[in-house]
């Protein structure tokens, strides 16, 4: 199975916060999309044709473990292969700005019990 974090116009649960190779910092709600292979391609091909420069994914259970990748429109790919979350019950922006930019970028998660956060690293 592959999770497709794809961006959406609406607010979602789930934010990321990524920053650039220039430094500038995004903010986008993210809706995860559980895909297999050939709808991955798909959606993958449609969210570049729509302008997107690149796509966040997760291949699950690989080897027993989860990868990360950061893929780019010319189908260069970075690999992220250890994540770690945790639990959050308020949000410190601080710490949050100091996430991003040690690390380039956070995922957070809205749940009933304040919010899990989600880092991938190399």
């Amino acid at each position: 199975m592959i999770k497709l974090y794809s961006i959406n116009k609406k607010k979602t649960e789930i934010l990321g916060l990524w920053r650039d190779e220039n430094g500038k910092i995004f903010r986008d709600n993210i809706e995860i999309k559980n895909l297999d292979y050939v709808q991955f391609l798909v959606e993958g091909n449609k969210l570049f044709l729509s302008g997107e420069k690149a796509i966040f994914y997760v291949l699950e259970n690989v080897y027993n473990k989860n990868y990360a990748y950061i893929e780019n429109e010319k189908g260069e790919r970075q690999t992220l292969r250890n994540c770690i979350t945790w639990q959050e019950k308020k949000l410190r922006p601080q710490f949050i700005k100091e996430l991003i930019l040690q690390h380039n970028g956070v995922t957070i998660f809205k749940n009933e019990n304040g919010y899990t956060l989600e880092l991938w690293k190399e």
